[in-house]
């Protein structure tokens, strides 16, 4: 096994909250809450990604892993919001690599991203890139007893994805990565068209449960946790299926799910 450098530290360097880049930031995710105009503004609490995008991509570019960016896809993201962001913080960023874990599928690098705010914590996100293996392990597979079917949701909420989601989110996360926002690129990489960022889909979800059950007020939202388990396209309409205790799930208009595993902790519920 490598020596991987757990526990390195990667420098994000200090950003100050643009008012604009937290607006469009907003407007790319369909997020017309009031809470993000007036005197007493904040930002969208995934808008921690626009900040952390490069201690994320210094990880996922890191010689010292050498990771095969065609075989990376982004696994989980989980988010803890300990206060909101405001126009005109200045957010000091670091990011800190947590655990690199072989499987015969592929490797599992996991990630630790922070915001601070005059030496208090904003938020912490913890992230999972997995690089599929270049081939697939020989052998019968073990069985594996099916799941129990889960109980039927508490409630459902449909939303849909417009035409440019991935567009205008690849502008507003910097997220420019091709296989978001140019054709030709998806299908080279084996796509049958461009995909919706995970991110943007995730910051979509936490709309409608803040909507849903928040009172439509994001400083609610204290934490967002989930695993993408499928793709999502320009277009596609999409429902969010929430359980006692905080559980979530999304899935497509097929009954599939992009969404697995989710958690959402909000300040009241």
């Amino acid at each position: 096994m490598p020596d991987y450098p757990i526990g390195k530290r990667y420098d994000g360097g200090t950003v100050v909250v643009q008012p604009e880049h937290a607006a469009a930031y907003a407007a790319a995710t369909n997020d017309s809450s009031a809470a993000y105009a007036g005197s007493d503004a904040i930002a969208p609490p995934m808008f921690h990604v626009r900040l952390i995008k490069d201690t994320m991509f210094q990880v996922a570019g890191d010689p010292e892993l050498d990771l095969d960016m065609l075989r990376l896809v982004h696994g989980e993201h989980d988010a803890t919001f300990h206060r909101p962001l405001r126009p005109g913080d200045a957010v000091t960023l670091e990011g800190r690599l947590e655990s690199v874990t072989e499987k015969s599928s592929g490797l599992l690098v996991v990630s630790r991203h922070t915001g601070t705010v005059e030496g208090a914590l904003a938020f912490e996100a913890k992230t999972a890139y997995f690089i599929r293996a270049k081939t697939r392990p020989t052998g019968s597979k073990p069985k594996r007893t099916p799941p129990a079917a889960p109980p039927p949701p508490e409630r459902s909420v449909s939303w849909s994805v417009d035409s440019d989601q991935s567009h205008r989110y690849a502008e507003a996360s910097l997220d420019r990565n091709g296989i978001h926002i140019d054709k030709a690129v998806a299908t080279n990489a084996g796509l049958p068209d461009v995909i919706l960022h995970g991110l943007c889909t995730m910051a979509m979800a936490g709309v409608s449960l803040t909507d849903a059950l928040g009172g439509g007020d994001p400083a609610q939202l204290k934490r967002l946790s989930v695993r993408f388990s499928g793709m999502v396209f320009n277009g596609d309409t999409l429902t969010t299926h929430t359980w006692p205790g905080g559980a979530f799930a999304v899935t497509n208009a097929a009954g599939k799910p992009v969404i697995t595993g989710g958690i959402v902790e909000l300040a009241d519920v």
